[in-house]
């Protein structure tokens, strides 16, 4: 009996010890000081970090001097989540003291929903009652009726060895008919912990649905940013039939593309592809009938090698091109024309480059969701580079979904699982965190500048054309090209831009050495309401083109004077999805001395893009 005696007392000493130390480790006047006063030269945003940060390591002192600091926190903070953090702590520490704040707390109408049950569950740990009672030896005493045992009375309580039944009966005291932290046994919430239910009740089975998703993309750890883009475009469609002239006509202009690329610390890659139809159809009474059509296939890839910032780039192009007509005279067989041509290019050139642009869309949703977090007082911590890319290959792997559902409900169970959401979202909170989900706005955002100098060395195929013969064969080319992107305005403004220049080389004497040399400036705008919801882009953009001939000395009749395009453009942009939008655009533009005005609507649908960037 004195041995087990020994022993209890040798491992009490022990646990005393730790405890003691870990208290010790953490200065709590400090950390008391550095909530309660903004230190000099402290912005007050960095001061809201430190002053959570201070919070937990309070929490994690069990120093009971901390336990003061903390009721204050609890009653004064609803406006940041350090008040979130006190009260979890307040469960933690085990100070009675703190449970009038906390009972106050939990019954305060005010508060939301997730700060209600956050000071349910810490009574609970301190044994006592939201309601005023107290729990004691097992029997719960609520509303004046008390259940002691093993089984509750239906629409009553009861506790039995830390198991909580509320509205059913469980006849060994274990949860039956549900409880206030989700389905709770002995104490520990089914699932592993008080995050194993995350997105639980408003949202449904949250953790349930994360663990049956899709097999993530796999990308290797030094990845900076990724992206694979399936995309349809209409530019016109349209049959109809004239009855005057009885006739049916047929036209349209459909479009594919598709890109992939993956860009890495020391390297990057990429290829795609496009293609392109365009046909027609005119089939009037009597003999007469028009066709025509033309079809447009091209490819490319690039493979870049970094060292730093410097890389050395390889890349490769191909692209070919039919046309085809058919015309059918109504009285004479003899004025029938049929011509169909083909025509070919493929390029392959190495060069070196300085710096990348990435598309950083991904990483904007990331810190959408931050920013919502926070303006909910839902946010327990930033999120770390870990969970942003794990977040962003769960949306990645849900892109074929019909609607949102399930992406909503993995990203309510990840961020619960890391500790960055604290509580479950409410009916608002949920709303804003599925806007960021569904936001149109998030593709082709650029950050970065890039600068390219290549050699090309390239072979044309062209159909035979008299009476002057279209140029083939080998074509050399020095190629140039630069990009620039950068977000502003917390990722709700944009400026970007391109441009290049080509320099035919190595031409014969008896063909053209061109050259031409173009730039673009974009600023766009994007609109979102009240609650985060998208409602398109504005966009203004500037283009200067310049290009000479530079005629062969055997052409004397060629003209070889300086061409050039100044061109500018507003346009407005209406999301339907995310990857699908309507534009409207007007332009102005002049063009060798003559002045055009125009107008666009072009109506884009593409497939759910999967996309990731860095943090």
């Amino acid at each position: 009996m004195r041995r087990t005696s020994s022993v209890v007392a040798a491992m009490f000493a022990a646990s005393l010890a730790v405890s003691v130390a870990s208290a010790q480790s953490v200065d709590v006047a400090a950390q008391i000081k550095l909530i309660e006063n903004q230190p000099s030269g402290t912005d007050r945003t960095a001061w809201k970090e430190q002053r959570r940060d201070a919070a937990r390591k309070l929490v994690q002192s069990k120093d009971k001097k901390a336990v003061p600091v903390l009721i204050k926190l609890a009653e004064t903070e609803t406006f940041d989540i350090i008040g979130e953090i006190a009260i979890e702590g307040l469960g933690n520490l085990g100070d009675q003291s703190a449970v009038p704040v906390l009972q106050k707390v939990a019954n305060d109408a005010t508060r939301d929903k997730a700060t209600r049950d956050l000071a349910k569950k810490a009574l609970f740990k301190l044994g006592a009652a939201a309601s005023g009672g107290a729990t004691t030896g097992g029997a719960t005493t609520t509303g004046g009726s008390t259940t002691t045992g093993g089984t509750a009375a239906t629409g009553g309580s009861t506790t039995t060895g830390g198991a909580t039944t509320t509205g059913g009966s469980g006849d060994d005291g274990v949860s039956a008919g549900g409880s206030d932290d989700g389905a709770t046994a002995g104490g520990t919430t089914a699932g592993g912990g008080e995050l194993g239910n995350a997105g639980a009740g408003l949202l449904g089975g949250g953790a349930t649905a994360s663990n049956e998703l899709p097999e993530l993309p796999v990308l290797p750890d030094d990845t900076l940013a990724a992206y694979d883009r399936l995309t349809f475009a209409a530019g016109a469609a349209s049959l109809e039939y004239d009855t005057v002239r009885k006739r049916p006509v047929f036209e349209g202009d459909l479009a594919a593309s598709y890109r992939k690329r993956v860009e890495r610390e020391q390297m990057a890659w990429g290829w795609g592809a496009d293609a392109r139809v365009v046909a027609g159809y005119i089939n009037p009474e009597g003999r007469e009938q028009t066709r025509g059509a033309q079809l447009t296939v091209a490819g490319n890839g690039e493979a870049r090698f970094y060292k730093g910032k410097i890389y050395g780039v390889g890349k490769a192009a191909i692209g070919i091109q039919d046309d085809y007509i058919s015309f059918e005279d109504a009285m004479d067989p003899n004025n029938d024309l049929k011509d169909n041509r083909f025509q070919a290019d493929a390029q392959f050139a190495l060069g070196a480059g300085y710096g990348r642009v990435l598309d950083v869309g991904g990483a904007i949703r990331v810190r959408r969701l931050a920013r919502v977090l926070d303006a909910a007082r839902a946010l327990g911590k930033q999120i770390d580079a870990a969970t942003a890319k794990r977040l962003q290959l769960t949306w990645w792997a849900l892109r074929d979904e019909r609607s949102a559902y399930r992406a909503l409900v993995a990203t309510v169970a990840i961020l619960r699982e890391a500790g960055i959401l604290l509580g479950e979202p409410d009916a608002g909170l949920s709303y804003e965190l599925l806007t960021v989900l569904r936001d149109t706005q998030l593709y082709l955002r650029p950050s970065g500048l890039d600068v390219q100098v290549a050699f090309g060395e390239g072979y044309l195929l062209r159909p035979d054309m008299d009476p002057t013969p279209a140029e083939s064969g080998r074509v050399e080319q020095l190629l140039a090209s630069a990009s620039y992107g950068q977000q502003l305005a917390e990722d709700k403004a944009e400026v970007s831009g391109t441009a290049f220049a080509r320099l035919r080389l190595f031409a014969p004497d008896e063909q053209p050495s061109p050259f031409a040399l173009g730039a673009t400036a974009r600023l766009r705008r994007f609109a979102y309401g009240p609650h985060g919801d998208p409602f398109g882009a504005l966009d203004l953009s500037a283009t200067l083109l310049l290009s000479k001939d530079r005629c062969s000395v055997n052409d004397p009749m060629c003209g070889a004077q300086l061409s050039g395009r100044i061109q500018g453009e507003v346009g407005f942009t209406l999301f339907m999805n995310q990857a699908s939008g309507l534009r409207v655009a007007g332009m102005v533009a002049q063009d060798g001395g003559e002045l055009f005005l125009g107008g666009s609507l072009t109506a884009t649908y593409g497939l759910l893009d999967g996309t990731f960037a860095g943090m």
